[in-house]
């Protein structure tokens, strides 16, 4: 909890000309959650990976908000008159790329990056030198700290700096989280992370300040691509027999895809991660956690049906990662966590024997 509080001073204080620092801290803690690791124990992010999920976050927020194009991801660097209006270097190169990947048939970051598309491949070689030369040199900098004091509570920055080039990034290695600081990350996940989108709201408002009007901003920000959920609908019910996946009940006109891990804890679209429900389960549910045998039987389905439902909707499998995650989460949550079952059932979480 200390290391959370000291996050959110962070964000209090530090100086944010764009929303990079936002983005890479999330991509940070995801890192956490899905590479599980002892609680003293160092992580080693290897920059390409976090570059990768920076991507990610940005995919949705880079495509046009209204007529005008884009929400500004930061105040206007060289010339706001330019075409792309002074956009930030990762949004605009994101923004290019994903069109160009669109247009190859890759609806997602995540699908983009299973393609093993040369466009992709040279997107994540240019933010990862991006991430390098900035925000990873001022992630951890307030606006004023102390001559001499150290700030780098997450890891040695001092590798970072501006004119880094890309070999010196390739010699450099990973990244290297602090001992201690990815199990924190990891166990602060669920407080950190709707502080760190709710600050990355307020960031865009006030980039935004006179062209915002839309009245689900977060939603915009950081929703799931409701547009392939709704592809899944139909080979869905199929693989399931037209039953609720939480409660077995036949299913009604209009059933809901569900994200098993909740998409606020873990924002995993892949379809290993992604069922169908009745209505009134899934407004139970909400996003709680559910107990671990709901997410075991959703990583247990055949690869064969994930793959399937992967092509039908243009979603990613990420098996491997909802498996990840899932260990990470079950793994650190304390005893006593109250887990959803079914609707109006609950349990009380007991970590199993030799899981901490």
């Amino acid at each position: 909890m200390a290391l959370a509080q000291r996050v959110v001073a962070l964000l209090e204080s530090g100086a944010r000309q764009s929303t990079y620092k936002l983005a890479t801290l999330l991509a940070l803690i995801d890192e956490a959650v899905e590479n599980p690791v002892p609680e003293s124990a160092e992580l080693a992010v290897a920059i390409p990976s976090l570059a990768q999920r920076v991507i990610g976050y940005y995919w949705p927020q880079v495509r046009p908000y209204t007529t005008g194009g884009p929400l500004r991801q930061g105040w206007p660097q060289g010339s706001a008159t330019r075409p792309d209006g002074g956009m930030p270097r990762i949004p605009r190169l994101i923004e290019e790329a994903r069109a160009a990947l669109r247009a190859e048939g890759h609806v997602t970051a995540d699908r983009a990056r299973e393609s093993g598309s040369r466009v992709y491949q040279l997107l994540v070689r240019d933010v990862a030198h991006q991430l390098a030369r900035n925000p990873l040199t001022y992630l951890q900098t307030p606006v004023r700290a102390p001559q001499g004091v150290t700030t780098d509570l997450l890891f040695d920055a001092s590798g970072f700096h501006n004119s880094i080039s890309r070999a010196a990034l390739d010699a450099h290695g990973p990244l290297v989280l602090r001992p201690g600081v990815a199990a924190a990350l990891r166990e602060c996940a669920p407080l950190l992370r709707p502080v760190v989108e709710m600050t990355w709201i307020a960031d865009i408002v006030r980039f935004n300040a006179t062209e915002l009007d839309h009245d689900d901003l977060a939603g915009f920000l950081f929703g799931a691509d409701r547009s392939s959920l709704i592809r899944l609908h139909d080979p869905l019910r199929d693989i399931q027999h037209g039953r609720c996946f939480y409660c077995a009940a036949p299913l009604r006109a209009t059933p809901h895809v569900d994200h098993v891990l909740p998409w606020s804890r873990v924002p995993l679209d892949g379809t290993a991660n992604l069922v169908l429900t009745d209505a009134r389960c899934n407004s139970n549910k909400l996003a709680m956690l559910p107990v671990r045998d709901h997410h075991e039987r959703a990583i247990g389905r055949p690869e064969t049906l994930l793959r399937d439902l992967s092509e039908a909707s243009g979603l990613p499998v990420l098996l491997d990662r909802t498996t990840d995650a899932g260990i990470g989460i079950y793994t650190t949550i304390p005893t006593g966590t109250l887990l959803w079952r079914g609707r109006g059932s609950y349990e009380i979480h007991q970590r199993r024997r030799g899981t901490g």
